[in-house]
């Protein structure tokens, strides 16, 4: 059986942000493909739950602190994650039988990569990308409503960010990513070495019907988490636009999910069709109570997974077209895409009181997206690119100890 040792910057648990859930669900898909899974990472706030194939090594302490981070080369993200326990916790990991691939979880953890002669038995070291982070903290920092310092920061980051996913990508033998626009950018940087793209799964619910109606609120919801800097800033962005022009139209904007408290009372108060709710446990109550959902996040690529929780719930969805990156282009066909906010404003306004055209559009997206979305089949795609990456890593290794051999003769 194939043996990977999965390293992230904490277990994967609770599933409150999109991030959490891809980790877990891909690490269990390729579980499931029939690999040995050991997943380590800092201790989560929630205990981890128990997933097939699966073993939890909780790492002791947690990340440094943000001045901690910000002396060091690395981004803040990586450099915060790089604490001596755990190198103590990859010590004694390596030092158990050989792995057959050792996975970097996110950017965060791509210090990992300078420990690689701690392995033995050759093994295969595989990226998990979340997104192309060179383009998320590259927009932060263009952004040009934050203050001066803030900017100073953003720009420090960006710098860092674009060096240091560069070397991650070049010294890795397999880059997974999101959609296939983002293997494009870390191929460019990264050539010779194979992209995988693997689009996210979906395993969550899925609403047998559902009719919209006049009695449906006149509301558009937004659902997700708001923890990230660029989660925040998106928010901001769409509010400042959307707010002025849905409270006229009589239209509630209900945002529901996990935020700090400090953003919630930033905003609560400030705008007159907005409506916040924390963290819930059941979002289907929420996204029924809704005409149409909107996704309007242009900080950030990647793909937008609570698309699929809008889509499986059968919620139409209005968004900025290059939120639907990565999506069959089926589905997107069946959303209301529009290239920029003004844009986008006009089309809810324009659809939502009409429900025949709602009701159609749920209809279409649900069974567009109904056979696309498949964890199984992500997770075996995965377990053979890493039974493919392992056969050449293997050769190499023969091949270079024959070259040193050969050297070592003529010599």
């Amino acid at each position: 059986m194939t043996r990977c040792l999965w390293l992230a910057r904490a277990l994967p648990f609770p599933w409150t942000a999109g991030t959490r859930i891809y980790t877990a669900k891909l690490a269990g898909a390729l579980a499931g493909a029939g690999v040995e899974v050991t997943f380590a990472g800092y201790a989560a706030e929630v205990p981890p739950q128990p997933m097939p194939g699966i073993t939890w090594h909780i790492v002791p302490g947690g990340p440094r602190g943000h001045l901690a981070g910000l002396a060091s080369p690395m981004p803040l993200m990586a450099a915060r994650h790089e604490t001596p326990a755990y190198h103590a916790a990859l010590q004694e990991l390596a030092a158990q039988d050989p792995w057959d691939a050792v996975i970097v979880d996110q950017y965060g953890m791509g210090w990992v990569l300078r420990q690689k002669r701690i392995f033995g038995g050759n093994p295969v070291f595989v990226f998990i990308t979340h997104d192309h982070e060179e383009s998320v903290t590259g927009m932060q920092w263009r952004d040009n409503t934050a203050s001066i310092g803030k900017r100073l920061y953003l720009g420090q980051n960006y710098a860092k960010t674009r060096w240091f996913e560069r070397w991650i990508a070049r010294n890795s033998d397999l880059v997974t990513t999101i959609t296939q626009h983002d293997a494009g950018l870390f191929a460019a940087n990264a050539p010779g070495v194979p992209m995988l793209p693997l689009v996210p799964g979906y395993d969550g619910v899925r609403a047998p019907e559902r009719s919209i109606g006049p009695g449906t609120p006149r509301a558009v919801v937004l659902f997700g988490s708001y923890r990230s800097s660029a989660k925040q800033a998106n928010l901001r962005l769409f509010l400042e636009q959307a707010d002025p022009v849905l409270s006229r139209a009589g239209v509630e904007i209900r945002v529901v999910g996990d935020m700090p408290a400090d953003f919630r009372r930033s905003l609560e108060g400030r705008y007159k069709a907005a409506r916040f709710t924390g963290f819930v446990d059941d979002p289907a109550p929420h996204l029924a109570a809704a005409r149409m959902a909107v996704v309007a996040e242009p900080i950030g690529g990647g793909f937008k997974m609570k698309l699929l929780e809008y889509v499986f719930n059968r919620v139409p969805v209005a968004g900025l077209a290059v939120c639907a990156s990565g999506l069959p282009d089926s589905v997107q066909a069946e959303m209301l895409l529009e290239p920029d906010m003004p844009g986008l404003l006009r089309a809810v306004l324009t659809r939502i009181d009409d429900p025949a055209a709602l009701n159609l559009q749920q209809q279409r997206a649900f069974v567009a997206a109904e056979h696309a979305f498949d964890w199984r089949e992500r997770g075996r795609l995965l377990c053979e690119a890493i039974q493919a990456q392992r056969g050449a890593v293997l050769h190499r290794a023969v091949g270079g100890a024959s070259s040193y051999a050969a050297l070592g003769t003529v010599a």
